[in-house]
């Protein structure tokens, strides 16, 4: 991919309020249907400025926006409802004590943990702009992966997280609301009790521009409304896989300190794009006890094994251990780890 990524910056106080300062790269227009349909890694990249100050023969993609589909759904969009129940923080020993010690498991239940609620807004997964950006919906890797995260909450708290080809956001704002939900378990009063202060950082990339415009309006709709739930940090930047791209996000954005834990789902689609991923990868995350969650979903129409994905994780020095598996759906969730 190419090196000359547009990021713009975008940082959140622990307020509601939202700081935002000046760009330090200039962002770029791609989409990944770039590299599905025309195979190849050479793409022409516009800085977005250039593009917003093209005339309408230029952007009208070989004048398909003049043309008007009769069939095209008029409410192509979709909001997407999450509700996560996350277990108490308290020792699972004392949680299985309580329910055998009465018959309303239920009211144990309830006052032994808390949930998350969110609300993505997207595509629909027929809509025909999916077509030029997978990232416009989500796919069922991405629920599957919230499973595992909200299993292994602890991952995210006073962790460094990023987020790789985010979409819409799911995972990455998962991840960033239960860095936020922290709590300290009393063991004698029963009562947990919020952490006042959280070093948790979130960054949610994607390098599809498109869906960068979606992924910071669900952020915002899904920013916390309490200050206690706020203390966490969490930013969104483009990011274009490859070598050179990423040292100058770590260098430009991250201000070189790297991830203890990267995320992703449903992200392989060509097999053009391996390489540039654990290039990534391996510039992005911390070598001491950095953790890259990948989900992955076997697809007919995408030409690409999971085998390839693992054989050139070795090639970079990564080991490999299957964590979580759906058979019947075809889905399975990988940690990797520097060897």
């Amino acid at each position: 991919f190419s090196s000359r990524t547009n990021i713009t910056i975008m940082t959140e106080d622990n307020t509601d309020s939202t700081t935002t300062t000046p760009p330090i790269l200039e962002e770029v227009v791609w989409r990944d249907d770039l590299i599905r349909w025309e195979g190849g890694l050479n793409v022409d990249i516009k800085k977005k400025s250039d593009a917003d100050g093209d005339d309408g023969d230029e952007s009208s993609d070989d004048g398909q926006s003049f043309l008007i589909d009769p069939f095209a759904d008029p409410d192509p969009f979709e909001m997407f409802h999450f509700d996560f129940d996350l277990p108490s923080s308290s020792n699972n020993t004392n949680q299985q004590q309580a329910l055998e010690d009465t018959d309303n498991k239920d009211e144990v239940n309830n006052n032994t943990s808390r949930s998350i609620s969110l609300q993505i807004r997207g595509y629909k997964t027929d809509a025909e702009q999916i077509w030029q950006s997978t990232g416009l919906t989500l796919w069922r890797a991405s629920h599957y992966l919230c499973e595992y995260q909200v299993e292994h909450s602890e991952l995210f708290q006073n962790k460094r997280v990023l987020e790789l080809g985010a979409g819409l956001g799911l995972n990455g704002i998962l991840a960033w609301r239960l860095s936020c939900t922290a709590c300290v378990h009393d063991d004698e009063s029963h009562v947990e009790t919020p952490i006042d202060e959280s070093t948790s950082e979130v960054c949610i990339t994607d390098g599809d521009s498109d869906a960068l415009v979606h992924l910071r309006d669900n952020i915002e709709r899904n920013r916390p409304t309490t200050t206690t739930d706020s203390t966490s940090k969490v930013s969104c930047h483009q990011l274009i896989w490859g070598k050179d791209s990423s040292q100058k996000f770590l260098q430009h954005i991250a201000h070189n300190q790297k991830y203890h834990v990267l995320l992703a789902s449903d992200i392989i689609y060509s097999a053009v794009i391996v390489q540039p991923l654990w290039e990534t990868v391996h510039t992005l995350l911390e070598k001491e006890g950095g953790v890259f969650i990948m989900a992955y979903a076997r697809r007919k129409k995408v030409p690409v094994s999971i085998d390839l994905v693992l054989e050139t994780a070795v090639e970079w020095g990564f080991g490999y251990e299957l964590v979580k598996e759906d058979l019947k759906d075809g889905i399975w969730v990988y940690e990797f780890r520097f060897r």
